[in-house]
């Protein structure tokens, strides 16, 4: 155990040392001389942590007031910056959190003596005692019954922080208070694309605020909103029942302000906002339906479609619907049609939106599309290919936890 605890010792202190290097060097210079160590190292010291505090519960004779600060700096910088986003903004926070390593690295010569002298790591002396006792054990288990749970509680939301964010590139964040959608403004020539994530259910004030935030001048919303003009949906999907179930909107009820047109109008000259040869009111914003009809699916997608209105309808909550369809799914979806069910649902549409954009560009000076998150990766590349920069980002919260709590 010795030798173990010794090891946790040496390598927190050699990592946060690293680490400090790793930041204030490219402070001076272009470099980063230690990254990968950096990553190699804080990956077996995060490891180690977790088998150190178990061996806390076990072993009395490893003394907490030197190990609890370690591990619960190992296990709370990473989560720092989910559960403080601000921390992102401040540009020497991982200075100050390496810095920080180093100084709890040194905390053993505090502590430890060896024969006088004072030491990192922990003397055969220590050792000397007898390694269980039954009243530590019950205290740490004890209090590891809250610290635990906790804990895994955190890092599973992280994690899940971690994996929305890379499958919409970024446009949706989970934190603590609530899930978060991004809005990123893009910009060329004197034309404005907005990319603005969604979602089918959320807080009213998240629609409001989203619908209230049209851009005042030549603006048009390429909005999302499959059809069905062969009526092929037997079942309709009602996220309305999902959203009283969870005391939210569904978005459907998200009412955008404006004219609706057809795609044909989109052919038309550019028009002349506010001239009474126009009849029109001053910063008219138009609306499209820019999605694509049931009947462009493929059987597949069609049978999921009706599946999921089927089950949804026909079970007395959410919780049930969804464990329904889940075993529909395992008895009646092959890999493959899975791949072109996604293909479908993604891909396809996110091409039929995109199908409009250059036109709408070269009649508006805004184009507004307010699409699910999943769809913002694919869309937001074909916006870059056209030569848009991206000149601004701002959130909304669009579920916040605190207000289901109440």
């Amino acid at each position: 155990m010795r030798v173990f605890a010794n090891l946790f010792l040496i390598l927190f202190l050699a990592d946060g040392c690293f680490s400090l290097v790793d930041e204030l060097v490219p402070l001076l210079t272009p470099l980063a001389p230690f990254t990968i160590l950096r990553v190699f190292l804080a990956a077996n010291v995060i490891v180690m942590a977790a088998a150190v505090y178990l061996c806390l519960g076990i072993d009395r004779r490893l003394p907490k007031r030197v190990f609890l600060p370690q591990i619960f700096f190992v296990f709370f910088v990473p989560l720092s910056s989910w559960l403080f986003p601000d921390l992102i903004e401040i540009r020497t926070y991982g200075l100050l959190a390496a810095a920080a390593q180093v100084a709890l690295g040194m905390l053993p010569l505090c502590c430890f003596r060896n024969g006088g002298v004072r030491t990192l790591t922990m003397p055969p002396a220590m050792f000397s005692v007898p390694f269980f006792s039954l009243r530590n054990t019950l205290l740490f288990s004890g209090a590891s019954l809250f610290v635990v749970p906790l804990a895994l509680l955190l890092f599973g939301l992280s994690a899940a922080d971690s994996y929305m964010a890379d499958h919409t590139s970024g446009f949706v964040h989970l934190g603590p208070g609530g899930l978060r959608m991004t809005e990123r403004v893009y910009r060329r020539d004197g034309r404005t694309i907005r990319l603005a994530a969604m979602i089918h259910v959320g807080d009213k004030d998240y629609y409001e605020d989203l619908a209230a935030s049209l851009a005042a001048g030549r603006s048009i919303v390429l909005a999302e909103g499959v059809s069905d003009d062969r009526n092929l949906l037997h079942d309709s999907i009602d996220y309305g029942r999902v959203a009283g179930f969870l005391g939210l909107t569904s978005q459907k009820d998200m009412d955008f302000r404006g004219r609706y047109i057809e795609a044909e109008e989109l052919d038309e000259p550019r028009p002349v906002f506010g001239g009474a040869e126009q009849g029109k009111q001053p910063h008219q914003t138009d609306i499209l339906r820019a999605d694509v009809d049931l009947s462009d699916f493929r059987p597949a997608t069609l049978l999921l479609l009706n599946a999921v209105g089927k089950h949804m309808q026909e079970s007395s909550s959410f919780l049930q619907g969804f464990l329904a369809l889940n075993r529909w799914g395992e008895k009646n979806l092959t890999p493959e049609m899975s791949a072109v069910i996604m293909d479908d649902i993604l891909h396809r549409r996110n091409m039929a939106v995109v199908s409009y954009l250059d036109k709408a560009l070269a009649r508006y000076d805004t184009v507004v599309i307010p699409w699910g998150a999943l769809h913002m990766k694919e869309v937001e590349a074909e916006v870059l290919k056209r030569g848009f920069r991206l000149q601004e980002e701002r959130e909304r919260i669009s579920i916040d936890f605190r207000k289901m709590l109440r």
